[in-house]
C-alpha cells in the first residue's frame, strides 16, 4: 500500500467512526456539564499520557472560551458565571509526589479525593478503559455521589462499568501504530479533542442565551 492510500486509510476510518458516534451519549454528557455549571460545580479530568497533555486544551477551552465575547477583544462580565475545571494530569510536582508516596495506581484517586463532591463531574478518558489510576479515581468520584463520564473505546473495560456515562469510541483501525493493543488509538485522540470543542462550543451557546438572550 502506497503512502497516499495510508493517509486515504486513515481519512476513511476517520469518517466511519464520525458517521457511527454516539451522538445521543454526547447529547448526555452535555446535560450533564449543563448541571455542573448551573450548580457552581468543578469539573475534574484525567487522563495518561498524550491524552493528559490535550486536557490541558481542555482546560483552557472551557475555563475561557465561552466567557469572551464573540469578537474575542473581551472577557465577558465578572457576574457571569464561570466554569471551574481542574486538569488532573496538569502538575508535574503533585504527581510525582504522589506516585513517590503513594504509587502510580492511586496519584488520582489521591488527588481527587479531597476535593471531589456531589456537585461535580469526574471525566476520566482511558483508551482500555482499564487504567488503574483512572479507575481508581473513578471509584472515588462514584463513592463521593459525583456526576462521572468516561471515554472509551474497545468493550469499554473497567471504566464503563464505573461511569454514569460511557462514550466508546466505535470502530477499529488498520493503519499503522494504531493496530493490536494500540487499536484505533489515533482515532481515540482525535474524537477526544473534538469532544471538547462539541462541549465548549455548547457551553458557550448557552451562557450567551442566559446572559443575552441569543
Amino acid at each position: 500500500m502506497s503512502v497516499a492510500e495510508r493517509i486515504r486509510l486513515y481519512l476513511d476510518e476517520q469518517r466511519r467512526i464520525l458517521d457511527a458516534f454516539p451522538v445521543a451519549v454526547v447529547e448526555r454528557l452535555a446535560t450533564l456539564l449543563f448541571e455542573t455549571y448551573d450548580k457552581g460545580g468543578t469539573v475534574y479530568a484525567m487522563a495518561n499520557g498524550g491524552n493528559a497533555g490535550t486536557l490541558d486544551h481542555f482546560y483552557c477551552d472551557f475555563t475561557h472560551h465561552p466567557f469572551v465575547t464573540e469578537g474575542k477583544d473581551e472577557q465577558l462580565p465578572a457576574d457571569v458565571k464561570r466554569l471551574r475545571f481542574v486538569n488532573l494530569s496538569s502538575s508535574a510536582a503533585e504527581l510525582t509526589g504522589l506516585v513517590n508516596d503513594l504509587g502510580a495506581d492511586a496519584m488520582y484517586a489521591a488527588a481527587l479525593r479531597p476535593f471531589v463532591t456531589q456537585d461535580d463531574l469526574v471525566m476520566a478518558f482511558s483508551g482500555s478503559g482499564n487504567s488503574a489510576n483512572v479507575v481508581n479515581a473513578l471509584e472515588v468520584a462514584v463513592k463521593a455521589g459525583a456526576r462521572t463520564f468516561a471515554m472509551t473505546k474497545g468493550d469499554g473495560g473497567r471504566c464503563r462499568e464505573l461511569a454514569e456515562i460511557c462514550l466508546i469510541v466505535p470502530g477499529t483501525s488498520r493503519f499503522p501504530g494504531q493496530t493490536g493493543k494500540n487499536d484505533n488509538n489515533f482515532h481515540f485522540e482525535d474524537a477526544m479533542l473534538s469532544l471538547n470543542h462539541i462541549l465548549v462550543g455548547l457551553l458557550k451557546e448557552r451562557v450567551y442565551k442566559e446572559r443575552f438572550g441569543v
